[in-house]
């Protein structure tokens, strides 16, 4: 099992899910992914996981995410003949945005029309797999299972990604647990996710990027007791953000760069004015 795990972190790493199609599952559905991201999530619930922890789908919108996960773990399951449960779990608000009309819903549609019942049209296939958890994600209260894969899309603002760190780290597994930030890169708009997998730096390790949007990281090492701090970003100086982030942006060359660097200037600019 240890070189097996060993051999598909090395896959993640060499980027083999590149090569894996778009799942055909995510074909009809509207989501905010890029095909890539679909492969990888794909590929993970596929060939790397291995049922020590659930999946979570933190932020699914209208389920590309939860179609990606669930069509891999479909696989995973029957090659290793074990019957179908609720392994994935699915947060999110499931209600129009505001700056989606327009884009993914008609004009017409007002704010906060829920989605819910699309999201459930697009996943029925496979509902036997997945725990839907819908409302704002941080008054939620996780169960305590471990954590094999995470995939986080809903952490917008750093309040929520505060929550995710203080909620749902703590139950990653070492050595195995694979976290996907979704919106590592891009080009403003997440300058926490940075300051947050910074200071956790020695925790993690890059594995793999999209190019555009998704980083993997792999959970390496154990927190130590009380390393996990509440309101990380939300307490933290801005010169030790700002710090963070210029030693995140650092690890990354080219456009990379410029977007990590952008996504720096409007975090500074946000957290001036009390955003």
């Amino acid at each position: 099992m240890f070189f097996r795990r060993r051999n598909r972190l090395q896959q993640l790493k060499d980027r083999a899910w590149l090569a894996r199609p778009v799942p055909a599952a995510c074909g009809d559905v509207q989501t905010m992914l890029i095909p890539d991201e679909l492969r990888l999530l794909d590929f993970l619930a596929d060939d790397y996981y291995q049922q020590d922890g659930v999946i979570v789908d933190a932020g699914c919108f209208l389920g590309g995410s939860t179609l990606a996960l669930a069509n891999g773990l479909t696989r995973n399951l029957s090659r290793r003949r074990r019957p179908a449960s609720k392994l994935i779990h699915s947060f999110d608000l499931f209600q129009v945005e505001d700056w989606t009309r327009g884009i993914y819903f008609p004009k017409d549609v007002e704010a906060g029309v829920g989605t819910r019942a699309i999201y459930d049209r697009n996943i029925a296939n496979y509902a036997p797999l997945i725990d839907i958890h819908e409302g704002d994600i941080t008054h939620s209260r996780w169960s305590g299972a471990p954590i094999e894969i995470l995939f986080i899309d809903v952490a917008k603002h750093w309040t929520v990604c505060d929550w995710i760190t203080e909620n749902l780290f703590p139950h990653l597994i070492p050595g195995k647990s694979i976290v996907v930030q979704q919106d590592y890169l891009y080009h403003y708009w997440n300058g926490w996710l940075h300051v947050t997998m910074e200071h956790y730096r020695d925790n993690f390790e890059i594995l793999c990027d999209t190019e555009y949007n998704s980083v993997a990281f792999l959970y390496k090492k154990r927190f130590e007791p009380g390393a996990i701090k509440p309101a990380l970003v939300g307490s933290m100086p801005i010169d030790d953000k700002a710090a963070l982030m210029d030693r995140a942006a650092a690890r990354f060359s080219g456009q990379k760069k410029e977007w990590l660097q952008s996504s720096k200037a409007h975090f500074i600019e946000m957290a001036s004015h009390g955003g």
